[in-house]
């Protein structure tokens, strides 16, 4: 007999996030739990300074397709610690 109450498999899911402008933060991140502390919801990590990305951003990032000003690119900045 199989397991009649265990989970046999999960299925993943993903969402967009964008950020404006090119400036990529954890402050601007829909993520940041702000509560008591600043920490992120899906890594669990404190993060000091939301002004960059945190050390363990589990966030991918895709390059800017072609625009009108190709001058702006995205700031991203990992937080050291």
């Amino acid at each position: 007999m199989g397991m009649k109450n265990g989970v046999t498999h999960y299925i993943k899911a993903s969402v967009d996030i964008f950020f404006p402008d090119g400036h990529v933060c954890c402050e601007l991140c829909p993520i940041l739990e702000t509560y008591a502390r600043k920490q992120c919801r899906r890594t669990g990590e404190y993060l000091l300074d939301t002004r960059g990305i945190g050390y363990e951003c589990p966030l991918q990032f895709e390059e800017e397709q072609a625009s009108e000003d190709h001058s702006k690119s995205p700031q991203i900045e990992r937080d050291s610690g």
